[in-house]
C-alpha cells in the first residue's frame, strides 16, 4: 500500500469505472491528486481518494475492483484513512447508497456509524437513490485498529 500520487490519475480512473456507473475522467483525478486537500491510499486493484478540510476527513471516493473484493483490500484501505485522521484528530464523513448493503456492513464493522440520510443523492439509471451519511468518530477505543 501507498499514498496516492497525481501519476495514479489513470489507474484511479481505470479502477473506478469497474465498480460505478459514473464516469470520472483521468483528469478529473489528476486535478483532485494535485491539491493537497485531498488525499488517499492506494493498493492494487483498489484505491481510496479523500479531502480534508479543517478536522474533518470526507471520503471523496473508495472502490475495489469487483473480481477483487472479499479479500481484505478495502479494511486495509480504510483502517489506512482511520489511522491519519486518528493522527490528525479529525472524523471521517462518507456517503454511501442505501442499497450497498455491503459497504454499509464494511464500514460499520470498523466503526462508522449512520447519522443522517441525504435524498435523492445518486442519481442512477433506474431513478434516484438515498445516501447514507455515516461517521466515524475519534475515540480513545477506536486506537485499537
Amino acid at each position: 500500500m501507498r499514498k496516492l500520487i497525481p501519476a495514479d490519475a489513470r489507474d484511479l480512473a481505470e479502477i473506478r469505472k469497474t465498480s460505478f456507473e459514473d464516469f470520472w475522467s483521468e483528469r478529473e483525478f489528476a486535478l483532485m491528486l494535485s491539491d493537497e486537500s485531498f488525499f488517499g491510499f492506494r493498493e492494487e486493484h483498489g484505491f481510496i481518494l479523500c479531502r480534508r478540510a479543517l478536522d474533518c476527513v470526507d471520503i471523496v471516493t473508495f472502490c475495489v475492483d469487483p473480481r477483487y473484493r472479499r479479500e481484505g483490500r478495502g479494511k486495509r484501505l480504510l483502517r489506512e484513512i482511520i489511522k491519519s485522521a486518528q493522527k490528525d484528530k479529525c472524523e471521517i464523513f462518507l456517503e454511501v447508497a442505501e442499497e450497498n448493503h455491503g459497504a454499509q456492513n464494511l464500514y460499520s464493522s470498523l466503526g462508522f456509524e449512520k447519522i443522517s440520510i441525504r435524498k435523492n443523492y445518486y442519481k442512477l439509471p433506474d431513478g434516484p437513490q438515498d445516501a447514507i451519511i455515516m461517521r466515524y468518530s475519534i475515540s480513545p477505543q477506536a486506537s485499537q485498529l
